[in-house]
Formats: C-alpha cells, sequence, structure tokens
C-alpha cells in the first residue's frame, strides 16, 4: 500500500508538472495580436484590468503596442517595441536562496520559476509595487541594471535580494480600449527589437477569453466591491489550511488590488501590507516544498519505478489535469468569479474548472477527477485555467491534512 501511495504522489507531481510545462508560456500567439496606436496623452499602461491595479508605464499619442487579447473594457498588451524602452521590473527572494538566481555582469539567469513584478511608477516604495506580469523559468536571461540588499525588517522579515530588471518583451500589461486604435500603418509590424529575454520556456501569458463561458455574466456583475471584511474571512479559512493547498497567491493578489484603490485609509494599508508580507513568507515555503515534491518524484523515478511510473502515466496522460476538485476560497463568486480548483496528491493547486450548466460538479467535490480539454494561463488573475471539455471521475479521496499555517 505504501509503495502504490508513493507512486501515485510521484505521477501527481509529475503530471502537474508537465501539463504546466506543456500547456505553459510559448510566447503569445502572433497570428491573433495587432498593433494599435495610443490616441491620448498620459495613458496609462496598467498591470491589471481594471483602474484600481497601478500603472508601470505611461504612453503619449502616437506610440504603439502589440494588442494580444481583450477582456471586457481593457485591451491586454505586451511589453514589446520602443514605447516600453525603459520599463523594468523587480525579481526579489530570500538571501539564503541566492542559488536561484545567477548574476554575471549585467545579466542574470534564472535557475528555476521566478516572477518579475511591475514597478509601480507612481511610487519608490517597494511594498506599492505587487504584481508580477511575466515568470521566468529555468535558464531563461533577463537584463539587470541593480542590485541590492535588503536588511531583516524593511521588505520582509528576513534578508532579501532585490534586482531591478528590464521587463521581457512578453510580460503582460493592460490599457483602456478608449485609449488606443489599430494603427493603418502597414510598416509597423515589421519593427525589429532586440530581445531582452533569450530564452522563452514558460507558462503563457495569454488571456482566457472563455473564462466566462462557465460563469453567466449575471453573477460577474454581481462581484461584492473588495472589503478588507470580505479579504480577512478568506485569510480566516486560508490560513487554516495545509501550506501546499492553500490559495496563496491569489489571496495576495487581492490584497494588493485593495491596497491600491485605498490609498490613504492608514487601517486598510496597515493590515494589507502586513497580510502581503505574511504571504510572501508562505509562498517561499509553499515553493520550497514544491522543489522538494519535485526532487522526491525524480529519485522515485530514477530509483527503480520506471516501469511503473510509465503505467501510471499511460492512464492519466490523455487529460489535461488530473487531481482532487475542491472549491475555492477566492473564486467564490463574491470577490472572484465562481471557479472550481484542481489540486494535485500534495495539495497543490495545479488549475481551476470554471462552472458549466452542462456537468454538476458540486456533486463531485473531494473526488479525483481527470479532466479533457485545454490549460491556459489567465494573465488577469494569474491562474491555470481549464476549458473542459469533459471529465472522467478517477477514484474518491477523504484525506485530510493539517494545517502548516500558524
Amino acid at each position: 500500500m505504501t509503495n502504490q501511495s508513493n507512486l501515485w504522489n510521484t505521477a501527481a507531481v509529475l503530471v502537474a508538472s508537465l501539463t504546466f510545462a506543456t500547456h505553459g508560456q510559448d510566447g503569445v500567439d502572433s497570428d491573433n495580436s495587432w498593433w494599435g496606436e495610443i490616441t491620448a496623452d498620459s495613458a496609462a499602461v496598467r498591470c491589471g484590468a481594471n483602474e484600481s491595479y497601478y500603472p508601470i508605464s505611461f504612453l503619449t499619442t502616437g506610440d504603439t503596442v502589440r494588442v494580444v487579447g481583450k477582456r471586457q473594457d481593457w485591451y491586454e498588451i505586451v511589453t514589446e517595441g520602443g514605447s516600453f524602452d525603459g520599463a523594468i521590473g523587480y525579481i526579489n527572494y530570500p538571501e539564503k536562496n541566492s542559488s536561484v538566481f545567477m548574476v554575471e555582469g549585467d545579466s542574470g539567469t534564472s535557475t528555476g520559476e521566478l516572477e518579475i513584478i511591475a514597478k509601480n511608477v507612481e511610487s519608490d516604495e517597494m511594498y506599492r509595487s505587487w504584481r508580477p506580469v511575466y515568470r521566468l523559468g529555468d535558464g531563461d536571461v533577463v537584463q539587470v541594471i541593480n542590485t541590492e540588499r535588503k536588511k531583516p525588517g524593511t521588505l520582509h522579515k528576513e534578508a532579501y535580494i532585490v534586482h531591478t530588471v528590464s521587463l521581457p518583451q512578453e510580460a503582460t500589461a493592460w490599457i483602456n480600449v478608449s485609449q488606443i486604435a489599430k494603427t493603418t500603418d502597414p510598416t509597423i509590424e515589421e519593427v525589429v527589437v532586440e530581445p531582452v529575454v533569450e530564452t522563452v520556456n514558460v507558462s503563457s501569458e495569454k488571456e482566457v477569453l472563455e473564462l466566462v463561458d462557465g460563469v453567466s455574466d449575471e453573477n460577474t456583475e454581481e462581484l461584492q466591491t473588495l472589503t478588507l471584511v470580505e479579504l480577512e474571512d478568506a485569510w480566516a479559512v486560508i490560513s487554516n489550511e495545509p501550506v501546499m493547498g492553500a490559495e496563496i497567491a491569489p489571496l495576495h493578489d487581492l490584497y494588493g488590488q485593495l491596497l491600491e484603490e485605498n490609498i490613504g485609509d492608514i487601517v486598510i494599508e496597515r493590515i494589507s501590507a502586513g497580510r502581503m508580507k505574511q504571504l510572501e513568507v508562505w509562498k517561499q515555503l509553499k515553493s520550497q516544498r514544491e522543489r522538494i515534491a519535485t526532487l522526491r518524484a525524480k529519485l522515485g523515478t530514477e530509483s527503480g519505478a520506471v516501469s511503473e511510473y510509465i503505467e501510471v502515466m499511460s492512464t492519466y496522460g490523455d487529460y489535461a489535469l488530473v487531481g482532487r476538485l475542491a472549491l475555492s476560497n477566492t473564486f467564490n463568486g463574491k470577490i472572484r468569479p465562481f471557479m472550481y480548483r484542481i489540486q494535485n496528491d500534495s495539495g497543490r493547486t495545479i488549475g481551476y474548472v470554471p462552472t458549466n450548466p452542462a456537468w454538476d460538479l458540486s456533486t463531485m467535490v473531494g473526488q479525483v477527477v481527470g479532466i479533457n480539454g485545454n490549460v491556459d494561463w489567465d494573465a488577469s488573475w494569474r491562474v491555470n485555467v481549464v476549458e473542459a471539455t469533459g471529465f472522467d471521475l478517477l477514484a474518491p479521496t477523504t484525506a485530510n491534512v493539517p494545517s502548516d499555517i500558524q
């Protein structure tokens, strides 16, 4: 029984890893993109599809951008071309984990998954820059402008290394549709810009426009205004979950959004900033445990269980995602659209499934399912979303895991 459990742990971790890589950020599909021209002076380019997200750049009339998607009144763009010369972001990590990013001269190479946080151009306070707009993978290279060490207690409880870097050309940003028009210049798309990132092998920032297919317009319109009370309720639930299963990144984003919407409110600023720092610590803990789980899985396949592993992978390899169907504490239909989440055997959330009137997924909560369809990275919510075409019940699960968050 122990060997079977270990085999499932191995397969579950690697299925998640392979699925993420397969449906990852292979670059924006240029066939569906177009070049637009800015039609307003001081047009704010924001890190999210809402006025509450902070600006990462200001463009002026005549500047050009490449549009790759749309969400309601916002165009999704990438930071490609001369309009974004000088656009910067931050890479930060605990000083004790310095091996995750290697710097040589003005080049930095990622040795794992690292997020680039866009700089808030309206503030030099680093805690006001919190929104990741790009994800680096193992071997990706970026231009490093500056490196500094943040003493314990300044940015986080422990010492942190912060690199200021140039934003890659495929970083995602948003601009209001009223401030851009499709360019009529046929030569604009022939402009060649030297890439900052030499290797692109990370998850896709392609917008999942089909997200609303499973959530009715009525439900979307009824989402509540983001409040501190609502987030603290979510905090109370998530902080009692095992760290591998906790929706840390979505909750971190929500506190950041609340902070930006209530600048000057001392209570909200103090609580939100504090929660975001705590969530950063938990994100590091979660990342470490995910690495350990991956290493264990690798060791398992290299120690003689290869034939058994192949058998398990052949059984579940045709599914986009395999895992336990669970309710979400952030995508609950109140502060965000309602979606179910899929957790692997370690409890980590590996994707979200919008509701579908053709299936009653509520009766499947707690069961292990295999989902057919496509997995895409939703740039606005920063999660993997499954455009499901079908699913199968694989096995029930009733395991209870104690909380790691104290």
